[in-house]
């Protein structure tokens, strides 16, 4: 029997969000976001999230979409090099293809879970404060 080994996890240092992101970062990044954003989207990665094996078939049952739409956007999250397939006899198995994708989706609902307080911008405070003269 072998042991279990932790996927490679490369940890930032806490001063990651000060440093500017490159601009080959930034098209990254905001591709990577693209690809995750939507519903079915997000619904398939949290299925695929706990290191989860699946067909389309149960993907399907699992988000509760069509099958054409679940391909389309498994076909997204792939091309995006967040989900990889291999076949096994006539079914195509999906997985996650990179372990950090759980903790992006915590910190996605986390943010979701916990707005940041609102407060009026600059120019309507200037409006208010002109009324109140």
């Amino acid at each position: 029997m072998h042991a279990l080994t932790e996927p490679d996890v490369v940890l930032f240092p806490p001063c990651t969000t000060t440093v500017p992101f490159k601009d080959a970062e930034i098209a990254a990044v905001t591709g990577m976001l693209k690809a995750v954003a939507g519903p079915i989207r997000l619904r398939l990665l949290q299925a695929l999230a706990d290191d989860r094996e699946l067909s389309v078939g149960e993907l399907t049952q699992h988000v509760g979409a069509p099958y054409a739409a679940v391909t389309q956007h498994l076909a997204r999250l792939r091309a995006a090099g967040l989900v990889t397939v291999r076949r096994s006899g006539h079914r195509l198995l999906y997985r996650t293809a990179n372990p950090h994708l759980p903790a992006l989706l915590t910190a996605a609902r986390h943010l979701a879970a916990h707005p940041a307080p609102t407060r009026p911008d600059s120019l309507s405070e200037h409006k208010a404060e002109q009324q109140h003269t």
